[in-house]
């Protein structure tokens, strides 16, 4: 009965990293890996109910109250409505999270079955192919003149997402080898994977992937060489003026543009949308303060631009859709309940990846929180998948401090 135990620990993380390396290359696969993995932690958890202890804290219950309160508003909401719809997003949401908190809670709790050498040793072989075939599909792309890298994924703001913290997780696997070649190469990893970021064009990872980088390599080391600091700082810097007028530069022309725009009471460009888009979802969520469903808020918000706003038009073509802010949706929608669970998730993971000293963690939760100001992450399937298997490989990092 023990081989059985651990042979389905086993299988379950190799599914887990297959599903990591994937992400990028193949969603499908990706997709698949993930649920088969799933359904092994079940039957893992089955095998090991006695041995199940709900203590200490494990980031697998905000993980589930974020897919249970979804499922519950669903189910509230969606009798009204036939066919396929936007209550679909939520539902295979939930589905998503609720399995995802069973697979953490399993890959958390008996970790024991693999030692630590091990585990490193796979994580950074998964991280390493995932990344390699990643940014080669990314360098692929950009040499076919294509005007945004998105890679696999069809949406060029996910794969930028999903790229940089699949970075991040390859840099913090060569951190753990304690190697200083292998320092270097996490050095040129940074400044490559910043460039592919440039090249999909979304300015939220254009403007945090470094610096989380810089907040994962201090966070791991506590202490950085005055004279590496310097070389990279000034690598950085040569990017930068390579790429900073066919890359950089429109994109900030583009933004200055857009706010300009806006104050001028013209809300119908990229930025100027998502500006009337958080304003009117608060606006809903006032009004709404328990929540309300989609046809309710698209039929407020309509009213609410006819009644002396009109240079919120913009948010009405979204209103279906989502409203580019992680906190803002779930107030519009779900009120109060859903926003304070929102940040009962985001706290509870950042302060367990401070107590327990958890580099990698902390950096793809941060990542996940501020990505959130402008997109709305948890109702993206491939982006779900991606985040919620990084949260799980990356229970095995945390480590109690002195």
């Amino acid at each position: 009965m023990e081989k059985v135990r651990l042979r389905l620990y086993q299988l379950t993380l190799v599914l887990v990293f297959a599903s990591v390396a994937l992400a990028l290359v193949n969603s499908g696969m990706q997709r698949q890996c993930f649920y088969i993995a799933v359904y092994a932690s079940i039957i893992g958890l089955l095998f090991e109910s006695k041995r199940i202890s709900h203590r200490p804290f494990s980031i697998a219950l905000p993980i589930l109250l974020l897919g249970v309160l979804n499922l519950v508003w669903y189910f509230i909401y969606e009798y009204q409505t036939e066919g396929i719809n936007q209550y679909n997003a939520y539902l295979g949401t939930s589905k998503k999270l609720i399995l995802a908190s069973l697979l953490v809670f399993y890959i958390d709790r008996f970790k024991c079955y693999i030692t630590k050498e091990n585990f490193q040793k796979y994580f950074l072989i998964a991280t390493a192919t995932g990344f390699t075939l990643a940014t080669g599909e990314g360098l692929w792309q950009a040499s076919q003149g294509v005007e945004r890298v998105m890679m696999a994924i069809d949406r060029p703001t996910v794969s930028a997402y999903v790229y940089s913290v699949l970075s991040l997780a390859f840099v913090y696997s060569l951190y753990l080898q304690q190697s200083v070649k292998l320092y270097v190469l996490a050095g040129i990893t940074i400044l490559l994977s910043w460039f592919i970021i440039l090249l999909s064009g979304t300015r939220a990872a254009m403007g945090l992937y470094l610096i989380l980088a810089i907040v994962l390599t201090l966070y791991h080391f506590r202490k950085i060489h005055l004279k590496s600091m310097v070389i990279f700082c000034c690598i950085v810097a040569g990017i930068f003026v390579v790429s900073y007028k066919p890359l950089i530069a429109p994109k900030i022309a583009q933004t200055q543009f857009e706010i300009e725009d806006y104050q001028k009471g013209q809300d119908s460009t990229s930025l100027g949308a998502r500006f009337s888009m958080w304003i009117i979802g608060v606006q809903n969520g006032l009004a709404h303060p328990l929540g309300q469903s989609i046809e309710s808020r698209e039929t407020w918000s309509q009213n609410y631009v006819k009644e002396g706003h009109p240079h919120l038009a913009a948010s009405l073509q979204y209103i279906r859709i989502h409203l580019h802010n992680e906190f803002i949706e779930k107030y519009s929608l779900q009120g109060i309940p859903g926003l304070l669970l929102l940040l009962f998730f985001f706290i509870s993971v950042i302060s367990y990846a401070i107590r327990n000293n958890n580099g990698l963690l902390l950096a793809t939760v941060l990542l996940l929180l501020l990505y959130g100001m402008t997109d709305v992450i948890l109702l993206s399937s491939e982006a779900v998948l991606f985040f919620m298997t990084v949260f799980a490989l990356a229970t095995f990092f945390s480590r109690k401090k002195a």
